[in-house]
Parts: C-alpha cells; structure tokens; sequence
C-alpha cells in the first residue's frame, strides 16, 4: 500500500514535537549535570605583563558533551530559567576546586564570572558565597566577581547595592568584555571596579590599527586617574602582546598567553622569554623625565629617640587611624622606623602586648632603613628600595637633605603610581603606526645625550617619500615607514646606550652614546635600497623612476626612494649646544645627502667635519 505524503502543517508539527522533546533532554541531562555536580573548573592565566608573573586566573566552566560550548550552556539555562542553578553550582565547583590547590596558588587572584540578570534573585545576596568561603576557609580578598558587560542590567539601582555589599564583605569586583554589549560606560559607573577587562574586539589585530591603539590609550590614562587596572583580553599573538606592552595596559589573558586548563599552570618559558624581550628592548629606549621624589615627600610622625614606649605608641595609633608609620630621630637625623603593620605584628599573640607594652619602641623599630637625598631621581628610588628584603619592600622611604635631616617619607605607592605614569607618557608620546618614541621622548634624549663626553645622532629622512604617496597610496606609504622603523631598529639591536625615535611623517633619529662606524652607515644604505624594490612596480624597478604630478600640476620624473642620513658627534661643537642647534645642522647636511642621492640614485650618509660655536637658538 503507498504511503501517504505529509502535509506542511504535519510536517512542522512533527519538527517541532522533535525540538520540543530534544529540549526536554537537554534540559534533564543539565540538571542532572548540576545535581550530580559534574561541572569542571578550567583555569586561564592573567600575567601581570610588566614582570611576566601569573596575577591571577579566571575559573572558566565546562561540562560534557552536549554542553562543551560554555556559552550555548548558559544560553539554554538562561531560556530555562536555570540560571542561579547553574552558575551557583559553578561557583561552587570553583571554590572546592579552589580549596584543595597547592599552598603556592592560594594568593593568587581568581575571577568568578557572574551574569548581571542573576543580581536580580533574591537567593544571590543572600549570603551563600560568603557561607561556602568560610567552611572553605577561603579568603573573599582572593575571589573576583566578573560581571560580564555584555548582558544587560535591568535594575541599575539594585545592582550598585549588590555591589558594595560584596566589596563590603572583602571581595573584588571586575568588569568583563568592556567596550562590547550593553550600557558600558553607565554600568562602570554603577560598578566603580577594580579590575577593567578589555573587549577582545578592541584587542584583535591593535598593531595594525592606530584608531584602537589610540583608543585604549585613553582608556590606561583614564584607568589610571580612576584607579582601575586593566586587563586584556583575548592576546592571541606576540604583535598584540607587544603593542599593549608599550601603550602602558599592565596585565593580559587570551591564547598566547596560556590556554585554559583542568589545573593552574605555569607561563610557558617561551612566552616569559617574550616578555623579557620587551624589557630589553624598553631598556634601549630609555628616557629620563627630571622627576626627582622632592615633590612627593609628605611628613609623618616623627619622635625623638627614647621618648616613647609601646603602649603609649598604641594608643596614638588607636586614636589616629591615619598615621601608618613613625620615623625615630636623633637631633633631626632619622634612626629608625615602624610601621603599624609591622608594630601589631610585634604585639599579637597572647603575650605580645603585656610583654612590650612598657618598653621604648627603639627597641622593636627597624634600623635597617633606606634614606634616600631628596633630588634623588625616580628611577634610583625605584631600583634602591626594590632591593631591600622582601619583608622591607614596601615600607616607606625616608628622605633627608644634604645634612642628613629628616625631610619626610615618600610611600611605595607613591613611587610606583608615579612610575606608571611615566609610563603612560612614554605610550601617549609613542608613534601609534611604528610605535616608537615621539618628539617629547626625543627632547628628552637630546638633552641628557649632550651632556654625555661623546656621542652621535643620526637624522634620517626619505626622499620623494610625498611623491611615493600620491602615485601608490598611504596604505603603502605606512608599509614603507613600518619596514624603515624596523630595519633602523635591526640596526641599533645591539649597540649599548642607543636609542631610536620617530619625529614624525619619514624623518627618524638615533641618539647614541657611542661612535657610529662608516662601514655601518654603508651597510644600512645598501639594506635599504635592497628593501624599497619590494614596495615598486616591476616597471619603476626595470626603469629607476616613475612619473608624478608635482604641485604646479606638471608631470615630473621621480626617483626611487633613497634615504638620507645626516650624522652629527661631540666634535662638531665647542660646547654643549642647545638641542634646536643639532636640528638646524642636521637640516643644511640633509640637504647635501638629498643632491648626492638624486646624482647616484641611491641612499647615502654624510658626517659633517666642521666645528661649531655654540649660539643661542630660538626655536618656534
């Protein structure tokens, strides 16, 4: 007997039965998966990219199959209304998982994701979190709350409260995939968060793009001032490790970083051998900024030798929640120093207090301080204090004045908030298409490099560089100078004390403390007309020029781009000359390097022999 075909509405009514009885799997095989608990922790490193040490890791869920993909299990939870099921029993895996690692681990930082719609059960506030931490005798100042940015806050009210009841009770709080999804600068506000997570899409390819690069250097110099750190997601390659490095954002997550796992790991050598790359290379481009501690001295409590014993000491301490340390002098001069923390210390335990509390605080104070000159520069505090013992390393550093005397102390949050933001100025001063130091960085070079007893800089520029632009377009034009920042950079890889900076446009400087040999000079010529035939036509290669409209509107032979390089040493002055002079030399050189090169069709070099008085210059 021939079957009957089916109809359309039969047709969808079946399709539909079979969703609607697969669903009903799914959903029983999910809380089966929850009952059981059968969720899987998985771990991905964030690495604090200014030293290569793990900060922290973000505890990632995972289930079996069909629930591999983490984001279709929390879609279909969500549609079921099992999400405070799910993500509790997540939370949950997490801290048990937590619980039972290694001592070595325990300090680290682990960031929970928890969606915004959750805030909205009245179960989430309810105290449960804090409950499991205590039967787990976990610290809450570990844990952080990520709030995933891409969903929506429905009652921001309600959800500002929820927040300062968790910071409240010890937690940190994070919010993720800023830049992306709903409401962001309004649920930052909401939020206030330690920890800014950057949206993958902002990270993506960054060294390609100056408008990202230049976004998320607004986004550090705003991080800064709101005393937020930030986090970037989603570092998929060295190019994008390398590029967040110098815009100053301090940590980073993603594949190239470390992939998630059933168990924290380790940084991989290589990835460490990366990031230590990126510290040589900064090395070579070092700068000074005349930023020296005198402005950041405060004064605290200082008291004379023998004047004080503990009790009287608690009891000051008591009454002034402010004062956090206490210098001792002797005449004027700083002997030695306690700090609150290390004081109570000294006094807890069961006898602690009736031990000491009659005895002078000389006799518990540090003597083994660090007295810093007050025009000490940034950087030797930096160095010095980091140095001590690791259980001095953040205490305050006294400062004194040429006679000794105590001026005040500069804290350790101080000196590395001040650090960063020197930071911030080398990312904001930095080329955003080669990424190199601009002309702030480079006044800053000239000045200290003429103080030196010998140096040499070298100004380079690229002829017909304009002409190259309107025949074959910016697009290849910013190929050239990304190729030319990258061999002059291959060139001063390994000279000690030499740096190198991007004027601007298709003019570059090196500024070395070293002699410079002619045979280098030959040899970088030769390397780059080498390169610039990959950057033209077979024909204007074949032909040594190509046809371009000048700005009479008349056609005109161009040759290929050649490079001229202008170099100037100590024994070009009688003195120290003023920076602007080394501009103006370099300027008339340049111009005789350009004709030399339009004679020989090639890049040249030219030293200049004469001797210059140094005069005053008047810069615009």
């Amino acid at each position: 007997m021939k079957k009957s075909k089916r109809t359309y509405m039969e047709t969808q009514i079946l399709a539909y039965n079979e969703k609607l009885e697969k669903d009903v799997f799914l959903q029983r095989h999910l809380s089966d998966i929850i009952e059981k608990q059968q969720i899987i922790p998985h771990y991905q490193p964030i690495v604090d990219l200014f030293t290569g040490e793990i900060h922290g890791y973000e505890i990632l869920s995972r289930a079996a199959a069909p629930f591999e993909n983490p984001a279709f299990m929390f879609e279909k939870a969500k549609s079921w209304g099992m999400s405070w099921d799910l993500e509790y029993a997540c939370r949950n895996a997490a801290l048990e998982n937590f619980s039972r690692m290694p001592e070595k681990y325990r300090g680290k930082k682990f960031f929970l994701n928890v969606s915004p719609h959750i805030f909205n059960d009245s179960r989430f506030i309810s105290g449960k979190t804090m409950e499991s931490l205590k039967l787990l005798e976990l610290d809450p100042g570990n844990i952080v709350i990520e709030i995933t940015e891409t969903a929506s806050v429905d009652d921001y009210i309600r959800f500002e409260e929820i927040i300062k009841y968790y910071v409240g009770q010890g937690f940190h709080v994070a919010l993720d995939d800023f830049g992306a999804g709903h409401s962001g600068l309004i649920t930052l506000v909401a939020m206030n968060p330690h920890y800014l997570k950057i949206d993958r899409a902002l990270i993506s390819n960054i060294q390609d793009s100056t408008y990202k690069q230049n976004l998320i250097k607004s986004i550090v110099a705003f991080s800064v001032n709101a005393d937020n750190l930030l986090i970037a997601e989603g570092i998929e390659t060295y190019e994008e490790l390398r590029t967040l490095f110098r815009l100053g954002v301090r940590y980073g997550q993603g594949f190239y970083l470390g992939r998630p796992a059933s168990a924290p790991k380790e940084i991989e050598s290589g990835i460490l051998n990366s990031i230590d790359g990126l510290f040589e290379a900064k090395k070579r481009n070092k700068f000074t900024f005349d930023v020296t501690i005198s402005g950041m001295v405060s004064k605290p409590l200082s008291l004379s030798v023998n004047s004080t014993n503990c009790a009287e000491l608690d009891l000051l301490l008591k009454q002034n929640k402010k004062i956090d340390h206490v210098v001792i002098t002797d005449q004027g001069r700083p002997v030695s120093m306690i700090t609150s923390l290390y004081f109570y210390s000294i006094l807890s335990g069961r006898y602690g207090y009736a031990i000491y509390q009659t005895k002078q605080i000389d006799l518990i104070a540090k003597r083994d301080i660090l007295c810093i000159n007050e025009y000490s520069d940034l950087r030797t505090v930096s160095r010095l204090a980091m140095s001590r013992k690791l259980e001095d390393l953040y205490d305050p550093v006294i400062v004194i004045d040429n006679q000794d005397n105590f001026i005040g102390t500069v804290t350790m949050k101080q000196v590395i908030n001040k650090a960063f933001d020197l930071e911030i100025k080398i990312a904001t001063c930095s080329n955003p298409l080669t990424q190199l130091p601009g002309n702030m960085i480079i006044g800053f070079w000239l000045e200290e490099i003429l103080q030196k007893k010998k140096y040499t800089v070298l100004y380079f520029d690229l002829d017909h560089f304009k002409e190259y632009n309107d025949t074959y377009g910016f697009a290849k034009g910013d190929e050239v100078l990304k190729k030319m920042s990258k061999l002059l950079y291959d060139f001063i890889d390994y000279m000690p004390n030499t740096r190198l900076g991007h004027i601007g446009g298709d003019d570059f400087i090196i500024v070395s403390e070293n002699g410079i040999a002619v045979d280098n000079l030959e040899k970088l010529c030769y390397l780059f007309d080498k390169c610039r035939l990959e950057f033209f036509s077979s024909s204007h290669i074949k032909q040594g020029y190509y046809y371009a409209v000048d700005r009479q509107g008349e056609k005109i032979k161009i040759p290929l781009i050649s490079m001229s390089i202008a170099a100037i040493t100590e024994k070009n002055f009688k003195n120290i000359p003023h920076p602007g002079q080394l501009g103006q030399v370099a300027a008339m050189l340049k111009k005789q390097v350009k004709q030399k090169n339009r004679e020989q069709g090639k890049s040249n070099y030219l030293f200049d022999r004469r001797r210059y008085a140094v005069k005053k210059v008047k810069l615009a």
